[in-house]
């Protein structure tokens, strides 16, 4: 990892992982994330997890967000795409979490989270899923079969459309498995325990391999958006 890594606040639980795989790596805002070259085709595998995210829960979570210009409806495992590129996934009626969009940008998250105030009696707070859970992409048309040997759930894509979301076990593990379509390429979003993230991610890789799969970048999942 570059030496400028050091000097940022925040870098992936895979870099060490990552670090022997020989990847290239490019700086957001307060982090280093994995940028190998080339473009995502076939079937693909990003870590995201440096790019920031934010979670809100409470009875009156999904009003808390409308009122903040996030696009969003009352409706459970559903992802809701946002005007910048970035996801709400509604977990429950009373809970979200929020992902950035491609270019890292998190400032709108830290605006939330710090304007934030008990005193105001929304019936919502924030939950900093940031710590909690790692962030993984995975992207192409073998993502059913892949995810088929690691997840008891038909995620095949006319049982799994887009914009939905299936909390569910995977590798094992917890985690919640967001189809969002990067332009026409389809692309499952998988969040999990960040203590476990290394586990995870051999996982991942290990039921990749039967269908080519390989590491690729942000700049790779930025090209598919055009």
């Amino acid at each position: 990892m570059p030496a400028e890594a050091e000097t940022l606040p925040r870098r992936t639980p895979l870099y060490r992982v990552l670090d022997r795989e020989g990847v290239a790596w490019a700086a957001t805002s307060d982090a280093m994330i994995a940028d190998p070259a080339g473009a995502a085709a076939g079937l693909c595998l990003a870590d995201l997890t440096p790019l920031p995210r934010l979670g809100f829960k409470g009875r009156g979570t999904i009003a808390a967000m409308q009122a903040r210009g996030v696009a969003v409806e009352a409706q459970p495992n559903r992802a809701f795409r946002q005007a910048d590129g970035g996801l709400c996934l509604v977990l429950a009626p009373g809970e979200v979490f929020l992902l950035a969009n491609p270019a890292g940008d998190g400032t709108r998250f830290a605006e939330m989270e710090q304007g934030w105030r008990i005193e105001d009696e929304e019936r919502t707070y924030p939950l900093p899923r940031r710590d909690s859970h790692a962030w993984f992409a995975v992207t192409g048309e073998a993502l059913p079969g892949m995810f088929a040997k690691i997840c008891g759930i038909d995620l095949r894509f006319h049982k799994f459309p887009d914009l939905t979301i299936a909390q569910t076990s995977v590798a094992r593990l917890n985690a919640i498995v967001a189809r969002a379509d990067l332009g026409t390429t389809p692309a499952f979003h998988v969040l999990a325990d960040s203590a476990s993230a290394a586990y995870f991610w051999e996982c991942l890789r290990d039921a990749a391999v039967e269908f080519g799969g390989r590491i690729v970048g942000i700049s790779a999942l930025r090209g598919l958006t055009g």
